[in-house]
């Protein structure tokens, strides 16, 4: 039997972080990729998905922004969790240089047209051994590529503010669990090791990895999926 698993993509990203993962899977395990909705506020988005995701308890999976927003949509229908997993996010706001980031890159875009992400900054969303791997770069690329400008504007405008959902996370019922690149430069060290010292928290940390998880460590994020949904 296979074990379907609804997995929510981060910024910029498409059905492609999840394929070499899900090559490495083999068939125990679907990922199944569920769009960002193009909706203007992070409870718009949940709001849209409670209509897209079944009604009844599923298995969730969601990466960087994508991590952020099943926390939200889980908070807010825990009966329809069954199992839940956060990669790259630790489930808080951005960090302000990240938030700076996003605002000065928003202000560019709205003047002067969106040309696609920079190399510089995929590269920096990368752990250090897989900067120079150009497929893994290609990838990132291709994917913002096909989102384009109006995905880009939305996905950054509508995530801007991001509350706080640690406290609420460390009274759900369903099994959590996050995962964390080692080198992720986008997560807050504070944060991690507040969440590292918590009863409430299964935080695994993923050596010789950034943040691109999923694209950067498929074989070892494909062991700690089958132990978490199988």
């Amino acid at each position: 039997m296979v074990t379907r698993i609804y997995c929510l993509p981060g910024t910029m990203c498409d059905e492609r972080l999840w394929s070499l993962t899900q090559n490495t899977l083999g068939e125990s395990l679907l990922l199944q990729h569920v769009p960002i909705p193009m909706e203007a506020t992070i409870d718009a988005i949940v709001d849209a998905l409670a209509e897209i995701l079944p009604d009844s308890p599923i298995n969730l999976l969601g990466f960087s922004m994508g991590g952020y927003l099943v926390c939200a949509f889980a908070l807010k229908y825990p009966e329809r969790v069954k199992r839940l997993m956060v990669l790259s996010n630790t489930a808080s706001g951005l960090l302000a240089t990240e938030r700076q980031q996003r605002k000065v890159a928003l202000n560019w875009v709205q003047k002067q047209g969106y040309n696609g992400i920079p190399k510089k900054k995929a590269a920096s969303m990368l752990g250090q051994t897989n900067k120079d791997k150009s497929e893994l770069v290609d990838i990132i690329f291709a994917m913002d590529k096909t989102l384009g400008e109006a995905v880009f504007i939305q996905q950054l405008k509508s995530s801007l503010v991001r509350p706080d959902l640690l406290l609420m996370l460390e009274e759900v019922k369903f099994p959590l669990c996050f995962a964390v690149g080692s080198e992720d430069p986008l997560l807050s060290s504070a944060v991690l090791a507040k969440m590292k010292s918590s009863k409430c928290f299964d935080v695994n940390t993923i050596d010789n990895c950034g943040h691109m998880l999923p694209l950067e460590q498929p074989a070892l994020l494909a062991d700690l999926l089958k132990e978490f949904y199988l």
